[in-house]
């Protein structure tokens, strides 16, 4: 399913098994996302662990193939951890990844050391009214998802968006935009875009984790400030980090502030 991923300092692999100390740390990226969304991160945290960053079904360099729901991504990280010979981890969600992490972490308590949740929910998420989401659809599904580029570079972006394009240069931000979604799958765009809103509700749930977690989210992250306090007041060993000067990328939008929320995670989890 997987046909390709990255791991940053490769070598590091042996370095952890003679260690037995330092678990992995798995980024699962979001909707229209890919692991392109953590490049710039991943050599930050393998200086002292294995880093991994995969595709998601219909993302990507992954397999475009159904069924596209949250409950089949996250039976997906699981035989993405048994194919790597991972049997624990920490583990990042960012946006729709953060709902597929918890659906596993649920249903797999086992396999993860801690939670890192970052700009998502644990209930549906309507970003759009109903019109404009199936006129997305329909844009997709007749152009592709590329399609969705169209008059994007025109647009105003608010202060804190614009740090995240600045980070990478304004021709990296959109190159990635572009691969992305030329790489998605519109059949993902579509089924996937209605588990987003229409999602079970996992907070009654939430009070089952135990284990270190932290909520990281945008300050400027307006639909996801809420459910992150939710999601921080529901889990018993979770930590809330706003980031300011943030949105929704905060890896890129602050990325000093965001480094080192993380790593005072890990500190804290190991």
């Amino acid at each position: 399913m997987y046909t390709t991923h990255f791991i940053a300092n490769k070598n590091l692999q042996t370095a952890y098994h003679d260690l037995g100390s330092r678990t992995p740390i798995v980024f699962v990226h979001g909707f229209t996302g890919s692991k392109l969304d953590f490049l710039n991160q991943l050599a930050w945290f393998s200086e002292t662990h294995r880093v991994i960053a995969y595709d998601q079904r219909g993302h990507g360099e992954s397999t475009n193939q159904g069924p596209y729901t949250l409950d089949e991504l996250a039976d997906d990280l699981i035989s993405f951890l048994d194919a790597l010979e991972i049997p624990t981890c920490h583990i990042l969600g960012h946006s729709m990844g953060g709902m597929v992490v918890l659906r596993a972490m649920l249903a797999h308590p086992e396999r993860f050391r801690s939670l890192i949740l970052m700009d998502t929910a644990p209930h549906g998420i309507k970003l759009f009214d109903e019109t404009i989401r199936q006129r997305l659809v329909d844009m997709v599904t007749e152009g592709g998802c590329q399609s969705l580029t169209i008059g994007m570079r025109d647009q105003p972006q608010p202060p804190s968006v614009q740090r995240g394009v600045d980070f990478l240069g304004e021709n990296e931000h959109w190159r990635r935009i572009t691969v992305k979604l030329e790489q998605m799958d519109p059949e993902a765009f579509a089924h996937l875009g209605d588990e987003l809103a229409d999602q079970t509700d996992l907070t009654p749930q939430l009070e089952n984790i135990a284990v270190p977690t932290t909520v990281i989210v945008g300050v400027d992250d307006k639909p996801f400030l809420g459910p992150s306090r939710l999601m921080a007041d529901a889990i018993d060993d979770a930590e809330l980090r706003v980031i300011e000067k943030a949105a929704h990328s905060p890896q890129y939008e602050h990325p000093e502030e965001w480094r080192a929320a993380v790593d005072a995670h890990l500190l804290r989890a190991e």
